[in-house]
Protein backbone atom coordinates (compact mmCIF):
# COMPACT_ATOMS: atom_id res chain seq x y z
CA UNK A 1 0.00 0.00 0.00
CA UNK A 2 1.20 3.23 -0.81
CA UNK A 3 1.35 6.16 1.52
CA UNK A 4 1.23 9.49 -0.29
CA UNK A 5 2.59 12.97 2.78
CA UNK A 6 1.67 15.98 0.24
CA UNK A 7 0.20 19.54 -0.56
CA UNK A 8 -1.43 21.42 -3.36
CA UNK A 9 1.84 22.87 -4.81
CA UNK A 10 3.38 22.34 -8.09
CA UNK A 11 6.07 19.57 -6.36
CA UNK A 12 3.18 17.89 -4.28
CA UNK A 13 0.90 17.73 -7.72
CA UNK A 14 3.94 15.52 -9.52
CA UNK A 15 3.04 12.88 -7.41
CA UNK A 16 -0.79 12.39 -7.27
CA UNK A 17 -0.11 13.01 -11.09
CA UNK A 18 1.85 10.23 -11.75
CA UNK A 19 -0.31 7.46 -9.51
CA UNK A 20 -3.17 8.28 -11.45
CA UNK A 21 -1.26 7.46 -14.57
CA UNK A 22 -0.33 4.11 -13.33
CA UNK A 23 -3.61 3.48 -12.54
CA UNK A 24 -2.84 3.20 -8.41
CA UNK A 25 -4.56 3.35 -5.23
CA UNK A 26 -2.99 5.90 -3.15
CA UNK A 27 -3.92 7.01 0.65
CA UNK A 28 -3.42 10.95 0.79
CA UNK A 29 -2.00 12.17 3.86
CA UNK A 30 -2.26 16.08 3.45
CA UNK A 31 0.50 17.66 5.29
CA UNK A 32 -0.22 21.47 5.57
CA UNK A 33 2.96 23.71 4.86
CA UNK A 34 0.84 26.39 5.97
CA UNK A 35 0.97 25.14 9.48
CA UNK A 36 4.56 24.02 9.35
CA UNK A 37 3.03 20.37 9.50
CA UNK A 38 6.31 19.40 7.30
CA UNK A 39 8.41 19.81 10.08
CA UNK A 40 6.33 17.72 12.88
CA UNK A 41 8.74 15.03 14.31
CA UNK A 42 6.45 12.46 12.75
CA UNK A 43 6.88 13.52 9.16
CA UNK A 44 10.47 14.03 9.24
CA UNK A 45 10.49 10.21 10.20
CA UNK A 46 9.61 9.81 6.64
CA UNK A 47 11.31 13.01 5.01
CA UNK A 48 14.37 14.29 7.34
CA UNK A 49 14.32 17.48 4.94
CA UNK A 50 10.66 18.71 5.73
CA UNK A 51 9.42 19.22 2.51
CA UNK A 52 6.76 17.52 0.48
CA UNK A 53 5.91 15.06 -1.15
CA UNK A 54 7.17 11.90 0.44
CA UNK A 55 5.74 8.81 -0.07
CA UNK A 56 5.71 5.63 2.32
CA UNK A 57 5.67 1.83 0.24
CA UNK A 58 4.36 -0.62 2.70
CA UNK A 59 4.83 -3.14 -0.05
CA UNK A 60 9.16 -2.75 -0.11
CA UNK A 61 9.39 -0.47 3.71
CA UNK A 62 10.54 2.26 1.08
CA UNK A 63 10.50 5.24 2.45
CA UNK A 64 10.40 8.41 -0.93
CA UNK A 65 11.24 11.44 -0.60
CA UNK A 66 12.02 14.72 -3.56
CA UNK A 67 9.45 14.76 -6.27
CA UNK A 68 11.95 13.29 -8.77
CA UNK A 69 12.63 10.49 -6.83
CA UNK A 70 9.17 9.57 -6.19
CA UNK A 71 8.72 9.70 -9.95
CA UNK A 72 11.32 7.57 -10.64
CA UNK A 73 10.51 4.68 -7.50
CA UNK A 74 6.91 4.33 -8.88
CA UNK A 75 7.96 4.12 -12.78
CA UNK A 76 10.58 1.63 -11.56
CA UNK A 77 8.13 -0.38 -9.39
CA UNK A 78 5.22 -0.19 -11.79
CA UNK A 79 7.67 -1.08 -14.88
CA UNK A 80 5.50 -2.98 -16.64
CA UNK A 81 2.60 0.13 -17.10
CA UNK A 82 5.38 2.97 -17.02
CA UNK A 83 7.77 1.84 -20.11
CA UNK A 84 6.74 5.25 -21.94
CA UNK A 85 7.12 7.69 -18.81
CA UNK A 86 10.98 5.94 -18.19
CA UNK A 87 11.90 3.73 -20.92
CA UNK A 88 14.24 1.12 -20.50
CA UNK A 89 16.18 2.01 -24.06
CA UNK A 90 19.50 4.19 -22.81
CA UNK A 91 19.15 7.02 -25.08
CA UNK A 92 15.30 7.33 -24.66
CA UNK A 93 15.95 7.28 -20.91
CA UNK A 94 18.72 9.71 -20.36
CA UNK A 95 16.73 12.31 -22.53
CA UNK A 96 13.66 11.72 -20.10
CA UNK A 97 16.30 12.04 -17.09
CA UNK A 98 17.84 15.15 -18.01
CA UNK A 99 14.59 17.24 -18.73
CA UNK A 100 13.68 15.72 -15.44
CA UNK A 101 16.66 16.57 -13.34
CA UNK A 102 16.41 20.01 -15.35
CA UNK A 103 13.87 20.46 -13.86
CA UNK A 104 14.64 20.11 -10.34
CA UNK A 105 17.47 21.88 -10.39
CA UNK A 106 16.80 25.11 -12.56
CA UNK A 107 12.93 25.70 -13.77
CA UNK A 108 11.48 24.80 -10.59
CA UNK A 109 13.84 26.82 -8.36
CA UNK A 110 13.84 29.67 -10.82
CA UNK A 111 9.78 30.11 -10.73
CA UNK A 112 9.88 28.85 -7.15
CA UNK A 113 11.86 32.26 -5.68
CA UNK A 114 10.37 34.70 -8.76
CA UNK A 115 6.84 33.86 -7.51
CA UNK A 116 8.38 34.51 -3.95
CA UNK A 117 9.71 37.56 -4.48
CA UNK A 118 7.01 38.97 -6.88
CA UNK A 119 4.96 38.13 -4.23
CA UNK A 120 5.78 39.84 -1.11
CA UNK A 121 6.09 43.35 -0.05
CA UNK A 122 9.86 44.11 -0.94
CA UNK A 123 12.32 46.31 -2.12
CA UNK A 124 14.53 43.49 -3.37
CA UNK A 125 14.32 44.86 -6.85
CA UNK A 126 17.53 43.27 -7.63
CA UNK A 127 16.32 39.82 -6.86
CA UNK A 128 13.04 39.87 -8.27
CA UNK A 129 15.25 40.76 -11.93
CA UNK A 130 16.93 38.39 -11.40
CA UNK A 131 14.68 35.48 -10.57
CA UNK A 132 12.66 37.50 -13.63
CA UNK A 133 15.86 36.82 -16.29
CA UNK A 134 16.30 32.97 -15.07
CA UNK A 135 12.90 32.74 -15.40
CA UNK A 136 13.12 33.66 -18.95
CA UNK A 137 15.57 32.19 -19.98
CA UNK A 138 14.60 28.76 -19.02
CA UNK A 139 11.60 29.20 -20.60
CA UNK A 140 13.23 29.53 -23.75
CA UNK A 141 14.94 26.39 -22.77
CA UNK A 142 11.82 24.81 -22.53
CA UNK A 143 10.61 26.74 -25.45
CA UNK A 144 12.99 25.38 -27.89
CA UNK A 145 13.14 21.61 -26.95
CA UNK A 146 9.31 21.95 -27.67
CA UNK A 147 9.83 23.10 -30.91
CA UNK A 148 11.46 19.99 -32.00
CA UNK A 149 9.70 17.27 -30.00
CA UNK A 150 6.19 16.37 -28.85
CA UNK A 151 6.91 16.19 -25.45
CA UNK A 152 10.40 16.82 -23.24
CA UNK A 153 11.76 13.67 -23.39
CA UNK A 154 10.68 13.01 -27.54
CA UNK A 155 7.77 11.72 -28.90
CA UNK A 156 6.38 10.08 -25.79
CA UNK A 157 4.84 11.50 -22.90
CA UNK A 158 6.79 10.73 -19.91
CA UNK A 159 8.06 11.55 -16.50
CA UNK A 160 9.87 14.58 -17.40
CA UNK A 161 6.50 16.36 -18.24
CA UNK A 162 5.15 15.22 -15.06
CA UNK A 163 7.50 17.00 -13.27
CA UNK A 164 7.88 19.89 -15.51
CA UNK A 165 4.02 20.31 -16.25
CA UNK A 166 2.71 21.72 -12.45
CA UNK A 167 5.74 24.73 -12.18
CA UNK A 168 4.75 25.68 -16.28
CA UNK A 169 1.21 26.18 -14.78
CA UNK A 170 2.47 28.12 -12.40
CA UNK A 171 4.29 30.56 -14.77
CA UNK A 172 0.90 30.67 -16.85
CA UNK A 173 -0.91 32.18 -13.70
CA UNK A 174 2.15 33.97 -12.50
CA UNK A 175 4.32 34.95 -14.71
CA UNK A 176 2.35 35.27 -17.91
CA UNK A 177 -0.66 37.46 -16.20
CA UNK A 178 1.81 40.06 -15.54
CA UNK A 179 4.00 39.56 -18.62
CA UNK A 180 1.33 39.00 -21.39
CA UNK A 181 3.85 40.38 -24.36
CA UNK A 182 6.48 38.37 -23.50
CA UNK A 183 5.05 35.17 -22.30
CA UNK A 184 3.06 34.85 -26.30
CA UNK A 185 6.25 33.66 -27.70
CA UNK A 186 6.11 30.62 -26.19
CA UNK A 187 3.75 28.98 -28.56
CA UNK A 188 5.84 25.34 -28.07
CA UNK A 189 5.15 25.56 -24.30
CA UNK A 190 1.14 26.45 -24.34
CA UNK A 191 0.66 23.54 -27.21
CA UNK A 192 2.42 20.96 -24.98
CA UNK A 193 0.67 22.20 -21.45
CA UNK A 194 -2.97 22.39 -23.53
CA UNK A 195 -2.26 18.91 -24.69
CA UNK A 196 -1.44 17.60 -20.86
CA UNK A 197 -3.76 19.34 -18.96
CA UNK A 198 -6.65 17.82 -21.26
CA UNK A 199 -5.27 13.56 -19.98
CA UNK A 200 -7.64 12.47 -17.61
CA UNK A 201 -4.95 11.12 -15.05
CA UNK A 202 -3.48 14.95 -15.15
CA UNK A 203 -7.16 16.09 -14.27
CA UNK A 204 -7.69 13.61 -11.89
CA UNK A 205 -4.13 13.71 -10.02
CA UNK A 206 -4.82 17.61 -9.59
CA UNK A 207 -8.65 16.80 -8.27
CA UNK A 208 -6.99 14.91 -5.26
CA UNK A 209 -5.88 18.12 -4.33
CA UNK A 210 -8.04 20.78 -5.43
CA UNK A 211 -9.86 21.43 -1.95
CA UNK A 212 -6.38 22.14 -0.34
CA UNK A 213 -4.91 25.79 0.08
CA UNK A 214 -2.32 26.67 -2.19
CA UNK A 215 -2.20 30.18 -1.94
CA UNK A 216 -0.65 31.52 -5.01
CA UNK A 217 0.11 28.46 -6.55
Amino acid sequence: MIDLYTWNTPNGRKATIMLEELGQEYTLHPVNIGKGEQKASSYLSINPNGRIPALFDSDTSARVFESGAILIYLAEKFRDLSESLLPSDAARRAEVLSWTYWQTGGLGPMLGQFNHFTSIDSHASYAVQRFEDESFRLLEVLNTQLNETEYLGGNEYSIADIMNFPWVSVAFKTIAEANKEKFTRFESIMRWHSVIEERPAVIKGLDRLANLNSSRY
